[in-house]
């Protein structure tokens, strides 16, 4: 009887699996995904949601009057990385936090918070009001979400977590939790705020299809290149985007490679009848 269902629990998993493979149409590689397309923006939502909601615990704003130049700057900048990206569908959305923390992030879906440390004088990474500089780290992001980096991971653990009649459960039910943990909770300056944690393969996709994104757009992808230099070269706390993009002269290179591509599309933008 217990053999009957190991083996029917080894059949389930098996099929989950199968099913779960495809190839991402972003990055051409063989990926393992449990979700739809369609299903990302929910769990996005859910996300920033939350992120809301420990924002407001602290009493922290977000899309507050005060910023409202930067967030329509912000908002102006997303869609017209959106219409060029792979997946110019997604319900992309943008939100200003009142929070003096270094980073920014793109859940699944398109479901983009910005925290305004970001352009701070003292310890920030781009210069308030500069286009070029914000594009570079919203197509990042973006990127991030196009190339469904956080249901890639959430699927991997549900693999090695899979046991029996149970999969179906953790599918349905398992996603948001483990989207949280993705997405975890960090202490930082007094705050509750979330931060992204992506592999390093991650990361260099992300750079990648985030700077031939910007230049689809029309901005600068030379910018993009020295900003994550500098990025590079900081260490901060933990929530800070600098200590999401760590020091190496080999991504360095990696952006230099890609940038003559880049710039072919950033000139057709310059040429194109709709620049």
């Amino acid at each position: 009887m217990i053999f009957r269902y190991v083996k029917r629990a080894v059949f389930v998993a098996l099929i989950f699996l199968i099913s779960g493979c495809a190839k991402d149409l972003v990055t051409g590689k063989k990926t393992l995904n449990y979700y739809s397309i369609e299903s990302e923006p929910k769990l996005g939502v859910q996300v920033l949601l939350t992120q809301e909601k420990a924002l407001k615990k602290k009493k922290k704003d977000v899309d507050s009057e005060k910023n409202r130049p930067e967030l329509e700057r912000l908002r102006q900048i997303v869609a017209r990385i959106a219409k060029v990206s792979h997946q110019p569908r997604f319900p992309y959305e943008v939100h200003l936090a009142d929070v003096d923390v270094v980073n920014a992030w793109c859940a699944p879906g398109g479901k983009i918070m910005v925290y305004e440390g970001l352009w701070d004088p003292k310890k920030g990474l781009v210069e308030k009001g500069n286009d070029d500089q914000l594009a570079a780290v919203l197509s990042h992001e973006i990127a991030h979400a196009t190339a469904r980096h956080v249901t890639e991971s959430i699927s991997r653990n549900m693999t090695i977590a899979m046991v029996g009649a149970a999969v179906s459960t953790a599918i349905a039910a398992g996603g948001y939790q483990q989207g949280s943990d993705l997405f975890g909770e960090v202490f930082s300056e007094g705050m509750d705020i979330f931060v992204p944690s992506y592999s390093r393969k991650n990361e260099f996709e992300a750079d990648s299809i985030g700077l031939i994104y910007m230049a689809k757009a029309g901005y600068d992808p030379r910018v993009a290149v020295e900003l994550w230099k500098k990025a590079a070269k900081k260490k901060k706390d933990f929530a800070s985007i600098y200590a999401s993009h760590p020091s190496s002269g080999e991504r360095a290179r990696h952006l230099e490679e890609i940038l003559p591509k880049a710039m072919e599309f950033y000139e057709a933008t310059k040429t194109s009848p709709s620049s």
